[in-house]
């Protein structure tokens, strides 16, 4: 059983109560005092601990902590359309090891009644750090609020560059360099967006054979990555 502590907020020897929402977790668990649990924040921690009922609540025991460094980057920049698959798209990029999502406003994210607005990103952010107890990742990802194009192609990125498109080529070798990866929303980027991206210096790359919603685009992309890192030295399986 995995449980979250407060980023840079355990140390072995140390005993800390846990957040309300773990607590819940841990009644809904049926957890009994003792039981040994493994340790994460979203922010590099990995430790192992105790369980120790206090009152009607729980803290744990600390019983080893150590930080692993942020893995390689990789950056997905994804048209901010529905707020429920884009929801759908920050769990499974958790669990493929994307380090930064950047909700991008478009122009015809601009006509979605769902899309994602700046309200809804903590949720997000949670909906991360639940992906993180899920699958042990060590790092979540970083989720910011949603930024327009013309402003995210002004960044000075750095690593390889790519556009999803369907008329682009083979995503390439990738090893432990950043990625940064441009997603359309539903319906894809205008002409005059994806001539944007090209002259900021994107690539564009085809994932599959045919036409992709923007979450499984995008969640193609960490897959691509995350098993080409699997295999390399200093990937982020090392």
């Amino acid at each position: 059983m995995i449980v979250l502590l407060q980023p840079g907020d355990a140390s072995a020897g140390q005993g800390k109560r846990l957040a309300e929402a773990e607590q819940h977790h841990l009644r809904v668990r049926r957890a009994r005092d003792g039981d040994p649990v493994e340790l994460r924040d979203g922010a590099g921690l990995v430790g192992k601990g105790r369980l120790v009922q206090a009152g009607r609540g729980w803290q744990v025991e600390v019983e080893t902590a150590h930080v692993v460094g942020r893995p390689a980057a990789v950056m997905l920049a994804v048209g901010a359309g529905d707020r429920e698959r884009f929801e759908w798209l920050v769990e499974k990029a958790t669990e493929l090891g994307v380090t930064s999502i950047v909700p991008i406003e478009t122009e015809r994210t601009a006509a979605v009644a769902t899309r994602l607005r700046a309200p809804q990103v903590e949720k997000l952010r949670r909906r991360a750090l639940e992906a993180v107890k899920q699958c042990g990742a060590v790092w979540a990802p970083e989720v910011d609020e949603p930024e327009p194009l013309v402003a995210f192609l002004a960044r000075p990125l750095q690593g390889q560059r790519w556009l999803a498109d369907a008329t682009g080529g083979a995503p390439g070798a990738v090893g432990s360099d950043a990625v940064v990866a441009l997603v359309g929303p539903e319906g894809g980027l205008t002409d005059a967006e994806s001539a944007a991206a090209l002259a900021a210096g994107y690539r564009s790359v085809r994932l599959a054979p045919h036409v992709l919603r923007f979450e499984t685009a995008a969640v193609a992309i960490a897959a691509v990555v995350a098993a080409a890192r699997s295999t390399v030295p200093g990937g982020a399986n090392d």
